[in-house]
């Protein structure tokens, strides 16, 4: 009887660990995926900049601007 249990028990562990298993890989799935629509995002702004010809105004701003946490809007962006 006491056998029963601890397999019975470990069998219950194995589950509970493979469930948060799941759980954590559905996390890191979902973070992959949000990372990969950001960095293609990113690549099309780059894109745009150069056919746009605006590297050295993207440049100056990115040297010149400073975050601006005006109350108005939920986050702090960059202004110049």
């Amino acid at each position: 009887m006491k056998a029963y249990r601890s397999q019975n028990n470990w069998k219950q562990k194995y589950e509970d660990l493979h469930e948060q298993f799941q759980e954590m890989s559905d996390y890191l799935t979902e973070i992959v995926t949000v990372q990969q629509n950001q960095a293609e995002y990113l690549e099309y702004l780059n894109d745009y900049i150069a056919y746009k010809g605006l590297e050295e105004d993207f440049s100056y701003f990115r040297e010149n601007a400073h975050r601006d946490t005006d109350e108005s809007t939920p986050f702090p962006r960059y202004v110049m």
